[in-house]
């Protein structure tokens, strides 16, 4: 069933292809620089010039903006000596649209020059599978996640377990079928306790620490409940973003969830597994504001949560819905209807994630409000 549904949305490709390409202002804007600045670097021949449409219109790929940063020294992520930021998109009840957040972030991270690690703990494999990857074809290869946290496994290099995906600065450790045996394994070490006990909590973090140096950013998309793995993700993580719609059940859900989670940090402590998060905000995902019931919850929200909450919701959209059905972001997407719409959209999901980079990059001393102040200089004498 899977392979039919992928020959429609993906024909006549087996694999997702993406075609992107950006006139000069959008590109402009992406790398950080203006368009004009572009067209200089480009008439010095410090860039080579951008391709043309037969009408003229001159437009730039996705490689290309690669190009750009890396003839220009442009490097919007962190110093090569800092760590990635290991953020867990966590919540325990499903359909909050963790998966579709983790995707979405991921390519809109990529877009703005940041290389992004996906790492997909969740056995239901949503996310894995919008990245174009099935989860069946791992069920005989033996580097894989679940293999790695898996305390019966003698499979020990978690970078063996990272696949490409079609996004050049993104990769995936995807889910897979043993991802739940795994779940099982960790669970047992209950029995032998101390120092078992803390090795089981901190498999992921042990793993993610031999690469944390390689990437910019790395997205954690943990399952539904709290068991091992979600423990996991928990002592992994340096920063949390917890999706809420604004409905009343996946309200009082999270009131539980943050009970949960004092609960948890408490039990990774008692392990030797102490966890330090560089922050934590909240989402409201899937809003809808003309919706009475909806627009009530957003200003509960907004009483209850302060300064935890992001300012801007992610809003419900057609746009959203049809591109994961079709395995993919808004962002690799075409409009599904008016231009406009699908423009509200994307703008809508920028401000969003624009407000969890500004938390990220307070993480990295380079890229901090002291830090951008002095890249300000440099950017404009550039």
């Amino acid at each position: 069933m899977r392979d039919r549904v992928k020959s429609i949305v993906f024909k006549p490709e087996d694999r997702k292809t993406l075609d992107l390409t950006f006139g000069p202002g959008i590109a402009a804007d992406l790398v950080g620089r203006t368009p004009e600045a572009l067209a200089k670097a480009e008439k010095e021949g410090r860039l080579a010039a951008p391709k043309q449409l037969s009408n003229g219109r001159r437009y730039y790929t996705l490689e290309d903006l690669t190009h750009i940063r890396e003839a220009l020294g442009i490097h919007a992520g962190k110093a090569p000596d800092e760590d990635a930021v290991i953020i867990a998109v966590q919540n325990f009840k499903g359909g909050v649209g963790k998966s579709t957040i983790t995707k979405h972030f991921a390519d809109y991270l990529a877009l703005h020059g940041y290389r992004v690690l996906v790492i997909d703990c969740d056995p239901q494999a949503s996310t894995t599978t919008m990245f174009d990857i099935q989860p069946e074809t791992l069920i005989d290869d033996e580097e894989t996640l679940g293999q790695f946290l898996s305390p019966r496994s003698t499979f020990d290099n978690f970078r063996q377990a990272i696949r490409d995906t079609a996004w050049p600065t993104i990769k995936i450790v995807p889910s897979s079928l043993g991802l739940q045996d795994a779940e099982w394994d960790l669970t047992a070490t209950l029995r032998e306790g101390g120092q078992a006990v803390r090795e089981g909590l901190q498999r992921l973090r042990i793993g993610i620490s031999s690469i944390v140096k390689d990437y910019d950013v790395i997205l954690l998309d943990p399952p539904p409940a709290m068991g091992f793995l979600g423990l996991n993700v928990m002592a992994a993580a340096t920063g949390l973003l917890v999706p809420v719609p604004a409905r009343q059940l996946d309200y009082l859900s999270t009131i539980h969830f943050m009970d949960t989670i004092a609960e948890n940090i408490e039990v990774l402590e008692a392990n030797g597994t102490p966890v330090d998060y560089g922050f934590i905000r909240i989402v409201c995902s899937a809003y809808t504001p003309s919706k009475p019931g909806e627009n009530d919850m957003w200003k509960m929200m907004q009483a209850t949560y302060a300064n935890f909450l992001l300012s801007q919701p992610i809003l419900a959209s057609e746009e959203i819905k049809n591109a994961t059905q079709a395995f993919r972001s808004v962002y690799e997407s075409k409009p599904s209807a008016s231009h406009a719409t699908y423009q509200r959209c994307r703008d809508n999901l920028d401000s969003v994630f624009g407000e969890v980079v500004q938390q990220v990059r307070q993480q990295w001393p380079s890229k901090s409000i002291a830090g951008r102040a002095g890249e300000t200089v440099t950017s404009a004498a550039a």
